[in-house]
C-alpha cells in the first residue's frame, strides 16, 4: 500500500482521501512491481471515495466499463498523462498561439494529443497546417450554405492565408464557426512561419480547395474511382503535406517526398476508415460516400443497408468496404518502416494503429449501420500507449489483423480478397512478433481461433508456443 499511496495521492486505505493522480510519481514508479492485484485494489478505492458516482474522471468512460478490463487501468492512467500535456503546452504560449493550440484541442482531440508531442518548429508548422485545412473543410462540410457559394469560397480560400485581418462568418457550428470568425489569429501565426513551411500549406490549401469543389455538388459517390478520388482530395493532400513538412524541418529524409503515393496512401487509409464507420451518421445527414459500385453489388439503395431484411447482404457490403481499406495497409507500413525522428513516428503510428484497430470493431459488425461504433476507450489508451517503436506497432498490426480474420463468415463474398491482404500483412509483421503475441485488444475465443492456423496450441486455455511458419 506505501507503494500504491505514493502512485495515488492518498493518505491511506480506507483513509477517503485521493486527490488525484500524482503523474510526477507515476512515472517513477516501478509498475512491474506492482501486481494487478494491488493496483486493482488502489482503483476500488479511487472509485469508492470518488465523488462522481459512477463516473471517473476519463472523460465520461462508466466505471463499470473499467471493472470489466482491470487490465487496462495502467494504460488509462498514461494515456491521461499524455493528454494533459497539451493542454498545459498551450498555456506556455503567447496569446495568439495559446488560441491556435486550444482551438487544435478543441476540434481534434486525436490528433491534437499527437500534435502537441512534436518537437516545437514542427509542432507550430503541423497544428497550423491542421487548422487550416480544418477550417477550409468546415466551408466544404456546411450544407445549410448554397453549394454554389461553397464551391467558390473553397477554391478561392487558400488567398485569403496571406490576408492579415481576413475572417469568415456564416460557416459551421460551435468550435468551427469561432475558429473561422476568428482566423485571422491563425493568419498571423502562418505568417510568422518560416517561409518554407508557408510554401507547402498554400500549396496544400490550393489543391484540396480545388478538389472539394470539384465534388462539392456530387450527390453521391458512383465509382471506386470517384471514392478514391474523393479521398485523395482530402486526406491524401494532407499526407502529401506532413511529408514534405517532415522534409523540409530536416527531420525526415527526401524519399518521404518522392515516394508520394506512401504518403496518399496513409491519408486515404484514415479517410476510408472514418467514412465507414460514420455510415449511419452520413445517411441521417443525407451524404452519401460509400460508392455505389460497392454496395449496389448488395442492396437497391444505399439506405436499404440499416434493413434487418439484408442483414446478410448489408455486412457482406461492409465487409467489402473494409477489405477495399486494408488495402492501403502495406503502403502505411512501408512508409511507417522509413521514420526515423521519434516524434513523427508516433505522430503518424498512433492515428494508423487506432485506425486498423477500428477496422477490426466495424468488421462484419450490425452496429455500423444503426450508430457510430467507436474504439472504447480502454482499448484506445492501449493502443496508444503501446505504439512505442516499430516493433510494438508491428505486433499490434498483427493482432488487429488476427481479429479481422477470426471474424470472416465463410459464406463471405470478399472471403478470399480479404484473407489474402491479412495474410500479406501478417506475413510482414510477423518477424515482429515474439513467439507468442501479444493479443491483448482482441477477444479471448481469438486464441483458440489461431490454433487452427498451426502455429498455437491451446491446452486447458492456456498458450503454448510451438513454432512460427
Amino acid at each position: 500500500w506505501e507503494e500504491v499511496c505514493m502512485f495515488f495521492k492518498v493518505r491511506g486505505p480506507g483513509d477517503g482521501c485521493l486527490d488525484s493522480v500524482n503523474l510526477e510519481v507515476f512515472g517513477e514508479v516501478n509498475l512491474k512491481s506492482l501486481s494487478e492485484g494491488v493496483v486493482f485494489l488502489a482503483f476500488c478505492e479511487f472509485i469508492r471515495v470518488s465523488r462522481f458516482f459512477g463516473f471517473c474522471w476519463f472523460g465520461v468512460m462508466k466505471v463499470s466499463e473499467i471493472l470489466q478490463h482491470p487490465e487496462e487501468l495502467i494504460p488509462l492512467l498514461k494515456f491521461y498523462g499524455k493528454w494533459k500535456k497539451a493542454p498545459e503546452l498551450a498555456k506556455q504560449s503567447d496569446d495568439k498561439w495559446k488560441f491556435c493550440f486550444n482551438h487544435l484541442l478543441k476540434v481534434s482531440r486525436s490528433f491534437a494529443m499527437v500534435i502537441m508531442e512534436l518537437e516545437p518548429e514542427v509542432r507550430d508548422a503541423v497544428c497550423i497546417f491542421y487548422l487550416v485545412l480544418r477550417a477550409l473543410d468546415t466551408v466544404e462540410d456546411d450544407t445549410t450554405v448554397p453549394a454554389s457559394r461553397r464551391k467558390v469560397d473553397c477554391v478561392e480560400f487558400y488567398k485569403h492565408i496571406d490576408e492579415a485581418g481576413w475572417s469568415c462568418t456564416g460557416y459551421g457550428k460551435e468550435h468551427e464557426k469561432n475558429l473561422l470568425e476568428h482566423y485571422d489569429i491563425v493568419v498571423d501565426c502562418f505568417l510568422s512561419l518560416k517561409e518554407r513551411y508557408q510554401v507547402v500549406i498554400r500549396e496544400i490549401c490550393q489543391k484540396m480547395g480545388a478538389g472539394m469543389a470539384e465534388h462539392i455538388e456530387d450527390t453521391e459517390c458512383y465509382t471506386v474511382d470517384d471514392y478514391n478520388r474523393y479521398c485523395f482530395y482530402v486526406a491524401g493532400l494532407v499526407g502529401i503535406g506532413l511529408s514534405r513538412l517532415f522534409y523540409e524541418t530536416g527531420r525526415e529524409d527526401k524519399c518521404f517526398v518522392e515516394d508520394e503515393h506512401l504518403s496518399i496512401s496513409m491519408g486515404q487509409f484514415l479517410q476510408k476508415v472514418n467514412i465507414i464507420r460514420d455510415y449511419a451518421e452520413d445517411l441521417e445527414e443525407e451524404r452519401t460516400f460509400w460508392p455505389r459500385e460497392i454496395w449496389s453489388k448488395y442492396v437497391p439503395e444505399l439506405g436499404d443497408l440499416q434493413k434487418r431484411s439484408n442483414e446478410g447482404k448489408s455486412l457482406a457490403c461492409l465487409n467489402h468496404m473494409v477489405t477495399n481499406a486494408l488495402g492501403h495497409v502495406f503502403d502505411c507500413i512501408k512508409y511507417m518502416q522509413r521514420i526515423k525522428n521519434e516524434q513523427v513516428f508516433n505522430f503518424c503510428a498512433i492515428p494508423q494503429i487506432m485506425g486498423i484497430g477500428t477496422l477490426a470493431e466495424v468488421y462484419n459488425n450490425r452496429n455500423v449501420f444503426h450508430t457510430n461504433v467507436k474504439l472504447r476507450r480502454g482499448t484506445t489508451a492501449k493502443l496508444v500507449v503501446e505504439t512505442t517503436d516499430f516493433d510494438k506497432l508491428m505486433q499490434l498490426y498483427y493482432s488487429c489483423c488476427v481479429k479481422i480474420e477470426s471474424k470472416i463468415p465463410p459464406n463471405d463474398p470478399s472471403y478470399n480478397e480479404t484473407k489474402v491482404i491479412l495474410q500479406e500483412i501478417m506475413n510482414v509483421c510477423l518477424p515482429h512478433v515474439p513467439t507468442v503475441p501479444n493479443l491483448a485488444v482482441c477477444v479471448p475465443t481469438l486464441l483458440e481461433a489461431q490454433a487452427a492456423e498451426g502455429w498455437l496450441v491451446v491446452v486447458d486455455k492456456k498458450i503454448n508456443p510451438i513454432s512460427l511458419p
